[in-house]
């Protein structure tokens, strides 16, 4: 593992989640609701491994129960508790939301349920393929200016599917309702706002060009955010000549998706859509592994896949609360970068200075 080549400051790059360790509010709120999401994480296991998993179910419940007793009573106690903590974390900031992540998925890969919401995510993928001709309809009957903010409107309304978020969990259980979920977006101004400038540099017409040649998105979740968010966003960037890696998980968190599911699905909307078919056919599409294995992401320990992906690209998405602004909210890249994502957790909504299902369209220049 390595640091992202395209971080301007690999040397000083560090995540920007909460610190637990030194914020007690902050600890208390974590612990608290990573306590009662596991819960919610449990019942998705008995659903997906069905009767002859309890064993493995109650000794999950039992097993992360008590890391976090252990973790609450001496939160620096770090070293002993956590799953081999970067030495990066435990030098810099040894206690975050990312190591509760990480703990989660220790627990439940030792009981044996590694993909705890197979199930959901299936589900929600079949729902959303249905869904997608209608999305890339909608697209081709607006003007090319007026594309690019139902695109990104799509992204955010893709986001509701989340199965890591308390608020938007139940929404997410349910079968895909793309529509409820468009209207459901706040209007502009959001949060967050860079819109304006990014629909300066944004093509205007059919023909133009995008500005940068290659962008690397760090992709989300499975289902809606994917199919009808990521997918129809990049598919328009490649009509303008920009060539799409897509970087997913390696392994299975909650709902995001994977590098070998994002194949799978890209091949399944390909066969339904020509001009995709056309795009990836042309070279213009690329999936690969971050190496991540967590709803958030650590830019200091990436694969050197996504490394030698990423060596010519001039723009980086991060789509998705966890991997932009909840831990890379202040890093800067040496390209273009763009942060897309919807709020849906208070503390991080608050730490913003917004509310609840507050969107982020943040742009940075490298200039």
């Amino acid at each position: 593992m390595a640091k992202f080549s395209l971080l301007a400051d690999q040397e000083n790059y560090k995540t920007t989640d909460p610190d637990l360790q030194n914020d007690l509010e902050a600890r208390q709120y974590w612990f608290d609701l990573f306590e009662k999401h596991f819960e919610k994480v449990l019942d998705a296991a008995a659903v997906a491994y069905g009767q002859r998993a309890g064993k493995r179910i109650e000794s999950a419940r039992e097993q992360f129960q008590n890391l976090l007793s252990l973790l609450r009573e001496n939160p620096t106690d770090v070293k002993n508790i956590l799953p081999d903590p970067p030495a990066q974390a435990v030098a810099e900031k040894p206690l975050g939301v990312m190591e509760l992540c990480r703990l989660r998925e220790k627990v439940l890969r030792e009981n044996g349920l590694d993909d705890p919401f197979r199930h959901v995510k299936q589900r929600e993928n079949t729902a959303a393929l249905q869904a997608y001709p209608d999305v890339i309809s909608r697209v081709g009957s607006l003007g090319t200016a007026d594309r690019w903010e139902y695109l990104i409107r799509c992204i955010f309304a893709g986001n509701i599917f989340d199965l890591g978020s308390v608020a938007t969990l139940d929404f997410a259980t349910d079968m895909v309702d793309f529509p409820k979920a468009l209207n459901q977006i706040k209007p502009r101004p959001w949060l967050i706002d860079d819109f304006d400038k990014l629909r300066e540099i944004l093509p205007q017409d059919a023909v133009s060009p995008a500005p940068w040649a290659k962008t690397v998105v760090f992709v989300d979740n499975a289902g809606a955010d994917f199919i009808l968010g990521v997918i129809p966003f990049v598919r328009e960037l490649a009509a303008h000549g920009t060539q799409i890696v897509l970087a997913a998980n390696e392994l299975p968190s909650l709902n995001d998706i994977t590098a070998d599911e994002a194949i799978d699905l890209l091949e399944q909307i390909a066969q339904m859509d020509e001009k995709l078919a056309s795009y990836i056919s042309a070279g213009l599409f690329e999936v690969v592994s971050t190496g991540n294995d967590v709803p958030l992401i650590n830019l200091g320990e990436v694969s050197d896949e996504l490394n030698a992906a990423a060596a010519d690209a001039d723009l980086v998405i991060l789509e998705g609360m966890g991997r932009s602004v909840e831990s890379n909210l202040d890093v800067t890249f040496t390209v273009d970068s763009i942060y897309l994502c919807l709020l849906k957790d208070p503390f991080i909504a608050k730490r913003l200075g917004g509310e609840l299902f507050d969107c982020v369209c943040m742009y940075k220049s490298k200039k």
